[in-house]
């Protein structure tokens, strides 16, 4: 059986040279291909780790031909850097950016580079060398792999991917301790726990590959349905994607008789700002309306840029007193908003709400179009407040007047 797993170094080491040649190059086919700036700059962090780590291997398959400074020191300062890339590139797909995680994998790096070269020229032996690298190694993947194993929302490919790491942090201990108690112990030494900690590392490379593809084809696809259902001005939802998950809770609510409210939105004299402050200023003014909105809504609460000036918001389960509270708090804090660019200036929005159980046969469409009325209302008696439609859309009134 130990055979089976007893594997030369000689012969590991060139091998982990060419898989990593053929991940870099496979790596080098997804930069050129992605078009996102995000999953160009995981791409380029993990180019520059494999790239590394082939040239580790490739020094360390030299070595005793090779310089001692090429086949040790500099070797081992590039799989020091080849795995700090790496690190790096894990917490990105991770989503994980944080100064806190970049400063502690730089400063770890460092101190390990410079750590190991002074420990070289003082005791260069090879149990000390394997000790120095495999202890290096362990604590610059320790972070990112912890990360993958508690992630909840990484996708289905990260945790099987993770538990390769685990494996190698788990050999690389027992190696560095192994390497403290046989000092005589050489890099390229065979035995069965150097066999078992890069058999890991091949296995890890291996799997990360069509990982690495699945991950990065989920969060574009992410990006695609973002696209699709965002407006690409202020970031809202947009009319489409909006009229898709309100229907359903419009529906919803008919069958369990339960209210609910809808507040049409319009920003006043939105064509005079446009013409005073021109129309890149006008944007600002719609970003900044759909961040007041989504700043006054509750997680269940639907929202979108209907279009042009205009936004729509659907309330579940919500009466026309509360429906009112929420269209007041939105004048306060569009009252409120100023801008840097222009402090002079402020603006006003004029609401239409309408509230009641939805009727059988009756279309969300309809609701819609009666708290355009309500808000069409507002406008005409002064714009800056809101108008409610009664539930049997005979009668409106204005309420949160200036």
């Amino acid at each position: 059986m130990q055979r089976i797993f007893l594997i030369s170094m000689e012969s590991l080491f060139p091998i982990l040279f060419w898989v990593n040649v053929i991940a870099l190059f496979f790596l080098v086919i997804c930069f050129k291909c992605d078009s996102h700036a995000k999953e160009k700059q995981v791409a380029k962090l993990h180019i520059i780790s494999r790239l590394c780590q082939a040239f580790y291997y490739f020094a360390a398959s030299g070595r005793g031909i090779l310089p001692d400074f090429l086949s040790v020191n500099i070797a081992v300062t590039a799989i020091f850097a080849g795995f700090y890339f790496e690190s790096r590139g894990i917490l990105q797909i991770l989503k994980v950016n944080s100064k806190f995680s970049d400063r502690f994998l730089s400063a770890v790096c460092v101190a390990f580079i410079i750590g190991f070269n002074v420990i070289e020229l003082a005791v260069p032996l090879g149990g000390i060398r394997i000790t120095m690298t495999s202890l290096g190694v362990f604590s610059l993947l320790l972070l990112p792999t912890v990360r993958m194993l508690l992630s909840r929302d990484a996708g289905p490919y990260v945790k099987p991917s993770a538990v390769f790491y685990v494996l190698f942090l788990i050999g690389l201990l027992a190696r560095a301790l192994y390497g403290l108690r046989h000092h005589e112990m050489g890099i390229l030494t065979t035995n069965l726990l150097q066999s078992l900690t890069f058999l890991s590392l091949l296995l890890q490379v291996i799997i990360a590959l069509p990982s690495y593809a699945m991950i990065i084809k989920g969060r574009s696809d992410e990006a695609l349905l973002l696209m699709a259902t965002t407006d690409r001005l202020t970031g809202a939802t947009n009319r489409h994607a909006f009229q898709d998950a309100a229907e359903m809770v419009y529906k919803n609510s008919m069958h369990r008789g339960v209210p609910v409210s809808l507040l049409f939105l319009d920003v006043d004299h939105f064509k005079q700002i446009n013409d005073k402050y021109g129309h890149a200023f006008g944007d600002t003014v719609l970003t900044r309306m759909a961040a007041l909105i989504d700043k006054c809504l509750r997680g269940s609460d639907l929202s979108c840029r209907y279009g042009g000036e205009e936004f729509l918001i659907l309330l579940p389960n919500s009466s026309a007193e509360s429906a009112e509270l929420v269209a007041k708090r939105i004048i306060g804090e569009v009252r409120r908003a100023r801008f840097d660019r222009h402090p002079e200036f402020s603006f006003t929005v004029s609401i239409g709400v309408f509230s009641g159980v939805p009727l059988s046969g009756q279309a969300m469409d309809d609701a819609v179009r009666l708290a355009d009325n309500a808000m069409y209302y507002a406008k005409k008696t002064g714009r800056d407040r809101a108008a409610v439609r009664s539930e049997d859309g005979s009668q409106t009134r204005i309420f949160a007047e200036p």
